[in-house]
């Protein structure tokens, strides 16, 4: 954990600074593994957009589309992999454990932190009713 004994950010700054640095980098890399990549400012505004919107869809049809040649067989492969108890929860796992080293690596950025302790500080007093 960061040791910096820097002020906390204002709310408002720190959450778009998280949404900045982490959230749109994970997000945008995401799109990028699948070929998908924003070339001008309104692409990616208008790619959260849809994301923001497809949160609240219910249903399977929410993933993309396969445009590579071995899309089928990584399809198949995951069909049979998936129907594996052992398989599905080493799955977990291993997404748990990519999950918490991000999480390990975004706390030793000092700022990144302190984003993080000012919008859980904000959070906290709304809920306390201090806001």
């Amino acid at each position: 954990m960061s040791q910096n004994k820097q002020a906390l950010p204002n709310p408002a700054e720190a959450y778009q600074q998280l949404f900045d640095n982490v959230h749109a980098q994970v997000f945008l890399g995401k799109l990028a593994s699948y070929g998908i990549q924003p070339t001008t400012e309104k692409e990616a505004a208008d790619l959260f957009a849809l994301a923001g919107k497809l949160r609240h869809v219910d249903s399977a049809e929410k993933q993309a589309a396969a445009h590579s040649r071995f899309g089928g067989a990584v399809s198949a492969l995951d069909s049979v992999l998936g129907t594996s108890p052992a398989a599905v929860q080493q799955q977990v796992v291993v997404r748990n454990q990519a999950i918490k080293q991000a999480a390990a690596e975004l706390a030793k950025d000092a700022s990144v932190y302190n984003a993080v302790l000012s919008v859980k500080a904000a959070e906290a007093a709304i809920l306390a009713g201090n806001s």
